[in-house]
């Protein structure tokens, strides 16, 4: 009922345009104006009177693949700074991956030069009395103390304290054949040149006649027995040093190894690589060699 009557007004446009067109003839062009004007008033209220369409919104049908409903990655920009591993293989292992990096075999090697030149500077002095040795002798002190349980006016007893020479006193070495020890109070003087003279050294300590807090120790020279002992003492550092540096460029060539086997790197530049290590290796060879020989020419002296 509702859409008779949306198009009553049109019906009876018609009936119009009939009835004039029976009284006497019209043109098409004529006609469609007529429509026109008499459809005016009529459009908004075919508008106002239409019905809305009450259907359901099509919906698109679901897939029944797993992939359509994953959720698209987040995508950002990347970030320059943080290193990609190539594979999950070689991932948390960036260390291992490039083969250039010879950091590791270089520390090793001067951690060994550093020992070597520690070892034969204590081997040069071997046979020699040293401002150490002079430092670490004891020494007998006689301090006077107040005894409590004697009544006043009575003389000080006399207390023995043990020390080192060096806590009371300063050994500087004056050329290659002098030490001087300087006492902290005149005092101690005579304490040091007991402890001096009664040490396995054979040292004749005398004191300066300048200076009464200067005591003069001439050290005796080195014989050809104590340079001999110094000799061969040099030769075990030196086989120990390169001992590390072998045992370092081992753990370089084991490195490379689990490169090869894992197929971390490709073989070109492994071998590039390898090569390169290899010359870390003997360079630090060479001067663990000139270290030893240096030190054998200052034993010769």
């Amino acid at each position: 009922m509702a859409s008779k009557r949306a198009f009553a007004p049109v019906l009876s446009v018609e009936r119009a345009i009939r009835s004039a067109s029976s009284s006497r003839p019209i043109c098409s062009s004529c006609r469609r104006q007529l429509q026109l004007k008499q459809l005016a008033p009529i459009a908004p209220q075919r508008l106002a009177t239409r019905s809305l369409s009450t259907s359901a919104s099509l919906h698109k049908k679901s897939s029944a693949s797993s992939k359509s409903s994953r959720k698209s990655p987040k995508v950002d920009s990347p970030n320059v700074n943080e290193h990609v591993p190539d594979n999950k293989a070689t991932r948390n292992r960036d260390d291992e991956i490039d083969p250039y990096d010879q950091s590791e075999l270089e520390s090793g090697i001067a951690s060994a030069i550093a020992r070597l030149k520690d070892a034969l500077t204590k081997t040069r002095d071997a046979g020699r009395v040293t401002p150490n040795m002079l430092e670490a002798l004891p020494v007998e002190l006689n301090i006077k103390h107040p005894d409590q349980s004697k009544p006043k006016g009575k003389a000080e007893t006399p207390h023995h304290e043990r020390a080192k020479l060096g806590d009371i006193a300063s050994v500087v070495p004056k050329g290659g054949r002098m030490l001087q020890v300087f006492a902290a109070e005149e005092a101690h003087v005579k304490p040091l040149t007991a402890a001096i003279m009664a040490s396995d050294y054979s040292l004749t300590p005398e004191v300066d006649k300048n200076n009464t807090l200067l005591i003069l120790v001439p050290v005796p020279p080195a014989t050809a027995e104590t340079r001999q002992q110094a000799a061969q003492e040099a030769k075990k550092c030196f086989d120990k040093a390169s001992l590390d540096v072998r045992n370092a460029r081992g753990d370089a060539q084991k490195r490379f190894r689990k490169m090869e086997l894992n197929k971390l790197v490709i073989q070109d530049e492994l071998k590039k690589a390898h090569k390169g290590m290899e010359d870390v290796a003997r360079k630090g060879q060479d001067e663990v060699k000139r270290v030893y020989e240096n030190a054998l020419k200052t034993l010769q002296q």
